[in-house]
Formats: C-alpha cells, sequence, structure tokens
C-alpha cells in the first residue's frame, strides 16, 4: 500500500482588496478546502493579557500592566504604569475598556508609518509562523484534504517555505482602494495610503506560482478560481 501524501497548503495571497477572500471562499465552499483566515488568526494572539498583546502596548503605548488585574473586571488607567514605574493618567490609546486592541486605531497608525509597521510585523509575525506551523501539523495529522491560508502577509520573510504552491490574487491599486473604502468605511484618501503601505506588485509576482486577476465581479472571479484549482492542487502534490 502506498504512503498517504501529505495534504497540499496552498497559499492565497494579495494586496488588501484584491480579492483574495473572495477566491479563498470558493476553495471552500466549492472545492472542498479547508480555509484559514490568517488576519482572524492573527486577533487571537491579541487577545487581552497574551505576550503580543503586552508587547504591543508597550511599545506604542510605553505602558506595561500591573499584576493582579482581573479580565472579567475593566481596566483602568491605574492598571498601567509607563517605563518609569509611574500610574498612567489614561488608558493605552490602542485598547478599549475591556483590553480589546482598537484594530482601526491601531492601523491608522501602522499604515501610515513603515517604522510602526515593522514594530508591529516583529511582534506578530514570529508568532504567527509557529502557531501557523503547528495548525499545518495537526491538519495533516488527521487529514489529506486540501489546506488553504487566506493570507496578506505571506511576502514577509517570516513565512517563507510555509505552502506547497501560492496564488496570488491581483487588482490594480485604483480599484483597491476603492473596495478598501467602501469595504472599512474610510476616505478614499486613506484607503489609498494602505495600498500605498502594501507590498508592490513586482514582490508578489516573484513568489507565486499562479496569478488570479481581480478585475470584474464575483461571479466571473469565483469561475476563474474554479478553473484554476485543478492546476493549483497538482503543483502543490508535484511539491
Amino acid at each position: 500500500m502506498g504512503k498517504t501524501k501529505l495534504a497540499p497548503v496552498i497559499i492565497v495571497t494579495g494586496g488588501l482588496g484584491a480579492g483574495k477572500s473572495t477566491v479563498a471562499r470558493v476553495f471552500r465552499q466549492r472545492c472542498r478546502a479547508r480555509v484559514v483566515d490568517v488576519d482572524r488568526l492573527a486577533r487571537r494572539l491579541l487577545k487581552p493579557n497574551e505576550p503580543a498583546w503586552r508587547e504591543v502596548l508597550k511599545e506604542f503605548c510605553g505602558a506595561r500592566l500591573r499584576k493582579g488585574w482581573d479580565p472579567a473586571a475593566p481596566l483602568t488607567p491605574g492598571h498601567f504604569v509607563d517605563a518609569g514605574g509611574k500610574p498612567l493618567p489614561e488608558l493605552p490609546w490602542v485598547i478599549d475598556a475591556r483590553g480589546a486592541i482598537q484594530r482601526k486605531r491601531l492601523g491608522a497608525t501602522v499604515f501610515t508609518s513603515p517604522t510602526a509597521l515593522q514594530a508591529l510585523n516583529r511582534i506578530m509575525h514570529p508568532r504567527l509562523r509557529r502557531l501557523l506551523n503547528a495548525k499545518i501539523k495537526t491538519h495533516r495529522r488527521l487529514t489529506s484534504r486540501p489546506l488553504v491560508l487566506d493570507m496578506a502577509v505571506y511576502p514577509e520573510r517570516a513565512f517563507k517555505g510555509l505552502g506547497d504552491v501560492v496564488l496570488w490574487v491581483r487588482a490594480p491599486g485604483g480599484l483597491r482602494a476603492q473596495r478598501i473604502a467602501d469595504s472599512h468605511r474610510l476616505s478614499l484618501e486613506e484607503a489609498s495610503g494602505r495600498v500605498r503601505m502594501q507590498w508592490k506588485d513586482e514582490v508578489f509576482a516573484k513568489l507565486a506560482d499562479f496569478v488570479l486577476v481581480n478585475l470584474g465581479s464575483d461571479a466571473e472571479v469565483k469561475r476563474a478560481a474554479e478553473t484554476l484549482w485543478p492546476k493549483l492542487l497538482a503543483k502543490a502534490r508535484r511539491g
């Protein structure tokens, strides 16, 4: 009897607003793949009192949480001290009273400052890679079903070699900006700024085994994704 092949791991990547999550959803609904939303996975790392959460508060707010906080109770400024050990006069700006990261506020900072974005990536990406490695290992132990990772951050060095095949979902910057503005309730100027902060097409092109250009309707993208699926699987299984 031949050895069971490992489940293929397919990376679906692309800039914000390119439509990669639409493509990943097609693979889940119509191609029986299991899909991991990597952005959602990253949010688990930022739950209150997690190590990454503490590092974000230290990096962006100069704040350190005192011992003894009951997560069931609201936070107050008295729960935090600054780098010198002095109590803070108000809650760190990046969280709410329950300790949840205010993603819109943090995004407004990191998408306008390359230095801030790099700092956040240094905190998040090594942890996220370890989490993804564990997920892939567990998935492959249980099934040979294809695994799709929906991840905008794939071009980062921390994720090199994570999957068997890479699909880049591509769309022009102006179209992406309009989609981001519509979906995130941002001005077109704000959305365009986020597009400019992301990787250039040349970066994705060097990493991609396949490209799906998303210029049209969801129906067109879904048809293109279904057509491409057998080629992705064949490439992934060849290694």
